[in-house]
């Protein structure tokens, strides 16, 4: 199925998952040993759209897919479909700090700074600071054009 399907299908009744303790985390990876190949699947991607849409990391979604960092930028290359459902995820969620900043932006209990953090770290492209720095460099050189042509003649002779 591709994602534009899978996107369209209704999201409701997704929560996020809740952390598992030591004895289901093991029983976890006791049913998917990690020598499998990862399949990403629909509920992968309604997951990951999900939290998205409050903001997750993408760390974030890829633990709650049950896939690291590594997993991720090679499923980003080779899945037209995951790197689609991630692409969107987190536009998602770089909407949800931009909305969250914006609808508290009077609100003085609202801590803006915790929200500029997640807004850098997640997105850098987007939120970095530029600095910009002007120099002037002069130098002076000295051509002996007589002896270049010089050269080019003799070189075209050869």
């Amino acid at each position: 199925m591709g994602v534009n399907a899978m996107l369209t299908k209704s999201l409701s009744g997704i929560t996020f998952p809740k952390n598992k303790s030591k004895q289901s985390l093991k029983e976890s990876k006791m049913a998917q040993p990690t020598n499998q190949k990862f399949k990403f699947t629909e509920d992968h991607a309604k997951i990951i759209l999900e939290m998205g849409k409050h903001g997750a990391s993408q760390k974030s979604m890829y633990s709650a897919i049950g896939i690291s960092k590594t997993t991720a930028l090679k499923l980003k290359k080779e899945d037209p479909d995951f790197a689609e459902a991630m692409d969107l995820a987190t536009t998602y969620g770089q909407a949800f700090w931009e909305t969250m900043m914006l609808a508290n932006i009077e609100n003085k209990a609202f801590n803006s700074r915790v929200a500029e953090i997640a807004l850098r770290g997640q997105y850098p492209d987007d939120y970095k600071d530029t600095r910009e720095q002007k120099i002037d460099l002069k130098a002076e050189v000295v051509v002996d054009f007589n002896k270049e042509i010089a050269n080019l003649i003799s070189a075209l002779k050869q």
